[in-house]
């Protein structure tokens, strides 16, 4: 089921923040291969630098046979799989280039243009997690 899988992706995530990260290359074993982050510095007073891996599976893609059945791991791969871009996102209304203002938390709608930007990219393959990691 769902909770399984996500309860998994969770346990994993706890393996990966255990390893050591090297700032310069972050680099990291998962169950299903080896995922490579980058270092990110956040323009604020508040957050330090992160590590971001951008467009982690947490599952395989719920397309063809897959579609409206229960998520599946994803498969292994055996190169470093480059984590430093997001993924599509899932399928959003979008009108005139725009999401609507009605699905967005309060905070966000300041900054639509922004977040419109980030869904231009839309697929039903779109099980991925963006995970950050402080490096302090």
């Amino acid at each position: 089921s769902l909770t399984l899988c996500v309860l998994g992706c969770v346990l994993q995530a706890a393996h990966v923040l255990s390893q050591k990260l090297d700032d310069a290359d972050p680099l990291v074993i998962t169950n299903f291969g080896k995922i490579r982050g980058i270092k990110k510095e956040l323009n604020n007073e508040i957050l330090g630098p992160v590590i971001q891996f951008l467009g982690v599976p947490y599952a395989a893609p719920p397309t063809g046979e897959h579609r409206f059945q229960p998520p599946e791991p994803p498969s292994p791969w055996s190169d470093i799989r480059n984590a430093t871009q997001f993924a599509p996102v899932c399928p959003q209304n979008i009108i005139d280039g725009r999401l609507p203002e009605v699905m967005l938390p309060v905070w966000f709608t300041n900054n639509l243009d922004v977040v419109s930007s980030y869904v231009q990219d839309q697929s039903e393959d779109c099980l991925y997690l963006n995970i950050y990691v402080p490096t302090e």
